[in-house]
């Protein structure tokens, strides 16, 4: 399976990134948390590249004078294009049009704050789009975490309402609206609040190692709980 795959991320900057969890955190560890998050999903991605005979992989980032703020972070095979548009959908929609004109290639794009996603997901993510038109992967908070399809389609981005529970609601029903087949994935949470930090502590200390364990991640929070 060729495919393009973008993460997307702003830079990881204390008191710019993760700032939900300053109300336990300091912001300096919260761009630290972020930087770790960054660290372990590039390596998935590297590994990823091994297997598959063609992924591109694309690094849509801001703010656009922030590019160097990835380097040592960010490995130079990931493209770098920065994002642009007024709200999320139009700056997603445009780094997914980015990286189709670039690669010709189905497109997969996701966020950077998923230490527990698993490669297996991304592998069937790319067999998903060998039989259906788009791929989603449902997050807890009614949004995705992930979105591929065969190329770019820009009513699935034209919402305004970003930060609701409605997003995933909304996505599936303008792809239905236009009769495009749908392969789901696993639910799966991202890590915004406290909360969502304490049970991925806790998911990370029962999780067994493996090459795609997210190392630096499990580093940090043992770090920042002076975890024994």
């Amino acid at each position: 399976m060729q495919a393009a795959v973008v993460l997307m991320s702003r830079a990881p900057v204390a008191g710019k990134t993760k700032t939900r969890l300053e109300s336990h955190l300091k912001s300096k560890e919260c761009a630290e948390l972020h930087q770790a998050f960054l660290k372990d999903i590039n390596s998935k991605f590297l590994n990823l590249k091994k297997i598959y005979s063609r992924l591109d992989l694309y690094l849509s980032f801001t703010p656009t004078d922030n590019k160097d703020l990835f380097s040592g972070i960010i490995d130079q095979e990931f493209i770098r294009i920065s994002q642009r548009g007024s709200d999320l959908g139009e700056r997603m929609y445009n780094a997914v049009a980015d990286a189709y004109q670039k690669s010709n290639l189905p497109v997969i794009v996701t966020g950077s704050d998923l230490p527990l996603l698993d490669i297996d997901i991304f592998a069937e993510a790319l067999a998903g789009l060998k039989e259906r038109d788009i791929v989603i992967g449902p997050s807890e908070d009614g949004g995705y975490y992930l979105l591929g399809m065969q190329k770019p389609e820009k009513s699935l981005f034209d919402f305004k309402n970003w930060g609701s529970d409605s997003v995933l609601e909304q996505t599936i029903r303008e792809a239905s609206r236009h009769n495009l087949k749908i392969h789901f994935l696993p639910e799966i949470s991202d890590v915004d609040t406290f909360k969502e930090l304490l049970e991925l502590r806790a998911k990370l200390i029962n999780k067994s190692i493996d090459p795609n364990y997210p190392k630096h991640t499990k580093d940090l929070i043992d770090q920042i709980f002076h975890y024994e």
